[in-house]
């Protein structure tokens, strides 16, 4: 009786070490994929680079990440970090439009890293919520072109109209810098609203901002870097544990890359601009670019008065010159420098131009 009850109790024991070890060897196989359930993340964030000197390229590569993370289901925010003076008005303006259809559709949030200036900072306004660094340069909502070079007819070039050769009327060509301006100075007061502290006529002067000053003014929410954009993005998509992803442009497609080393470096590349843009090369149009110190002060220059030539309203180009000083001393009368950043001064004559759209389009 007794080796018959030890019999069983050591048959017990045997199953309860048997099922002991198969629950350890179970767990082992089973505790991988319970950890990546535990650990899964909400959502994702991408973060859409905004870097150099915008022109058709850049603007048609940052338009497809954008276009990627709109329509891309898996992605629930997005993040627009810049580094860039600005560029082509074209450029800007598509880039706007853009970034105000994705914030439509998602929740939107931009960091100023070094820069967002002039067209940068149109590709960025409809942000839901907009971060800068103390030392980031915020503004510059300007238009910067130069007047189109006037050729005389001869046995080479042939016209169909009396004006071809000269480029069209220099009002003409005012007017539609200043149509440019209002377009951009709309979209902003449309897209800040009341968190803008500037009047229209301070935000027309095209000054730049340092990131605190910026946030005083009304043009970017709050100071802070990527990081707390980021988390600001991630908060308005309501996700508590999320991924984040970069996107890049590689061939024409858009990729997704990890973040790790993009967000380890927070030293942002810098790209000098050529000196076309500021001075023309005869074949780009308008740019929303940051001004030169020399332009962005109102001070006249020999570049301005050679740009901005117009002639005067009473007596001849020599009066004007006797009466102000030496040649390219000063700008010819009726003209203003800041008609070189699209504002026609008071006294070129130039009516207002047509608002092109509000940011309501």
């Amino acid at each position: 009786m007794a080796s018959s009850r030890s019999g069983i109790l050591r048959r017990l024991s045997s199953s309860y070490v048997v099922f002991v070890a198969l629950g350890v060897v179970l767990g082992a196989l089973v505790a991988p994929f319970a950890y990546d359930a535990a650990t899964e993340t909400g959502g994702t964030v991408a973060v859409v680079p905004l870097e150099g000197t915008l022109d058709g390229q850049s603007a048609s590569d940052v338009a497809a990440m954008l276009s990627e993370a709109r329509e891309n289901p898996s992605v629930d925010a997005v993040v627009i970090v810049s580094n860039s003076g600005g560029g082509g008005a074209a450029a800007s303006e598509e880039l706007y439009l853009q970034a105000r259809r994705t914030a439509a559709e998602k929740p939107l949030v931009a960091s100023v890293d070094a820069t967002a200036a002039s067209g940068a900072y149109y590709a960025i306004v409809p942000a839901d919520t907009i971060y800068a660094k103390p030392a980031s340069v915020v503004g510059s909502v300007g238009v910067l072109a130069t007047l189109p070079q006037e050729l005389e007819p001869n046995d080479v070039v042939g016209t169909t109209g009396p004006n071809k050769l000269s480029g069209g009327d220099e009002r003409e060509f005012l007017y539609v810098l200043e149509s440019l301006h209002r377009a951009f100075v709309g979209a902003v007061l449309a897209q800040r609203g009341d968190a803008l502290r500037l009047s229209r006529a301070e935000l027309e002067q095209a000054r730049v901002y340092s990131g605190g000053q910026a946030v005083e003014a009304g043009l970017v929410d709050r100071l802070g870097g990527r990081e707390a954009a980021i988390r600001e993005a991630a908060d308005r998509a309501g996700l508590d544990t999320y991924d984040v992803r970069v996107l890049r442009p590689d061939n024409g497609t858009v990729r997704f890359v990890s973040r790790a080393n993009y967000v380890a470096s927070d030293a942002p590349d810098r790209e000098l601009l050529p000196a076309s843009y500021l001075l023309g090369d005869g074949t780009g149009g308008p740019v929303f670019l940051m001004l030169a110190p020399m332009y962005a002060a109102g001070e006249p220059t020999a570049v301005e008065a050679r740009e901005v030539d117009v002639a005067p309203a009473n007596g001849t180009a020599a009066d004007d010159t006797a009466a102000n000083g030496t040649a390219g001393e000063s700008a010819p009368a009726g003209s203003d420098p800041a008609a070189i950043a699209g504002r026609p001064g008071p006294g070129d004559g130039v009516a207002a131009g047509p608002e092109v759209f509000d940011g309501a389009r």
